[in-house]
């Protein structure tokens, strides 16, 4: 089913970029255990083996060895050494990305549709990570892998897996932004002239409450461990629904109607308090008893560079996002209010972390700890399958990646096939409109897409 084409390692062009280190901020170091993102982008390509070969792959690798120069972090390793000091990225003269290009006779048309499709078919599109390499005790981790992968006279796959700890999605969007742009130029000279070169400075990122320490002494006693690159089968199905703008107003106004007093209604507060609560029922459609007790965890993330004091450019390289932990009741959750319940809950969660008196800062002292102690006690209860969260943005824009053969046909976020989470990403053809990815057990996902549509009609 699929053929490597060409296994190489893209860098900077030679003497562009000297050697350089970018320390981790309080944003960057509770990502140091996450595990790896994986990310596919589907393209319409109705050209030959032969016109990749000899046209496309000189120009994407050229491409991205200039972006590279621009993004030289994602060409560096992770260091995390040995003696409790703090990991940092470094990149050495020499460091580079893999980028595999690979053949596959696969079904195009089936791996980018909405459908019901086999999880497990996705994996091959996503590169595997070079392994970690110990010199002396000290991890030297990889960040960034790609694979760009050919159907045959029909579509292209971009794959990605990268490393949460060195940026979030809107550093990937950047970088992925520049170079389709330098694909299609073929030259930088464009990015220079629109200023929207990384930012690296780190002093922009202030820490009053010492929150780098905190965070490095609740993290650093935590063995550094890449999980495994190769995915294991798992038996998931995953399928993408599309929820239009109407739909998205109509809840949007069924909780403003109903919850008058709820400080925060929008498209990410109804979008995912509604998957939320379909993915909680389907649960219980599958027959899990729930007692009084219970309890389910949502966790979203909300950029902070606009937010940020001051406000920080959208060009700023690295991570700078705030969680947001949400605990429901999960009788409430599963009775005829849930959808309320779930909106009420995730809208002033993002309320309070927003617009207090302290901003984004507030509290951010306890957020290792608490995701730590929720994570422990559904451990210890043997429910981590009620922790839920979501993956993406609407507002991040991954549709508008164009290497001049259009948008992409349709776009995955492979992660969630280990993680929990659902994806939320803008929709490709129903203006604000939202897809959302989900992936579970083909059970589960009958009993989601069920309890999906019926409230749907109910609205």
């Amino acid at each position: 089913m699929m053929k490597v084409l060409e296994d190489c390692r893209v860098a900077p062009p030679p003497g562009t970029v000297a050697g350089k280190s970018l320390p981790l901020t309080f944003f960057d170091l509770p990502w140091l255990h996450f595990p790896l993102i994986h990310r596919v982008m589907f393209y319409e390509f109705p050209h030959s083996k032969t016109h990749f070969i000899e046209s496309v792959i000189p120009k994407l690798k050229h491409s991205a060895s200039l972006t590279l120069k621009h993004f030289f972090p994602l060409a560096g390793n992770l260091i995390v050494p040995s003696n409790s000091s703090k990991p940092e990225m470094r990149y050495v003269n020499g460091d580079s990305v893999s980028l595999i290009f690979a053949e596959s006779r696969g079904d195009f048309d089936y791996l980018s549709g909405d459908h019901a499709r086999n999880a497990d078919e996705f994996h091959p599109l996503v590169p595997q990570m070079p392994e970690v390499i110990y010199e002396s005790g000290t991890a030297i981790a990889p960040l960034l892998a790609l694979q760009v992968t050919l159907f045959p006279d029909v579509g292209l796959c971009f794959g990605l897996i990268f490393h949460h700890v060195i940026a979030d999605a809107s550093t990937l969007m950047n970088f992925l932004n520049s170079w389709a742009s330098i694909f299609k130029s073929g030259g930088d000279e464009d990015l220079l002239k629109d200023g929207i070169l990384p930012l690296y400075e780190r002093s922009v990122i202030k820490d009053p409450k010492g929150l780098e320490e905190i965070y490095w002494g609740q993290l650093k006693d935590t063995k550094f461990e890449v999980p495994p690159y190769q995915f294991l089968p798992t038996n998931k199905v995953r399928a993408t629904f599309v929820m239009r703008r109407e739909v998205i107003q109509k809840l949007k106004k069924l909780v403003s109607d109903q919850r008058p007093s709820l400080s925060y209604v929008s498209t990410v507060t109804t979008t995912c308090a509604f998957v939320w609560i379909c993915m909680v029922k389907s649960r219980l459609g599958n027959g899990e008893d729930i007692g009084e007790d219970d309890w389910d965890l949502f966790v979203l993330n909300v950029d902070c560079r606009a937010r940020w004091n001051p406000p920080l450019p959208v060009n700023y390289f690295g991570n700078c996002i705030t969680p947001i932990f949400i605990k429901g009741k999960s009788t409430q959750l599963i009775g005829d209010e849930g959808f309320l319940t779930a909106a009420g809950l995730i809208g002033e969660g993002i309320h309070n972390r927003l617009h207090n008196e302290e901003g984004v800062m507030k509290d951010m002292e306890n957020w290792v700890s608490e995701f730590q102690a929720l994570v422990s006690e559904l451990l210890r209860k043997q429910t981590i399958d009620r922790a839920a969260g979501v993956a993406g943005s609407p507002k991040l824009g991954f549709y508008g990646v164009d290497f001049g053969w259009g948008r992409p046909k349709k776009i995955e976020i492979i992660s969630i096939d280990v993680n929990g989470a659902f994806s939320v990403m803008e929709s490709r053809d129903s203006e604000g409109g939202v897809e959302v990815g989900v992936s579970l057990p083909k059970i589960k996902l009958d009993a989601f897409v069920t309890i999906f549509e019926d409230s749907l009609q109910n609205i």
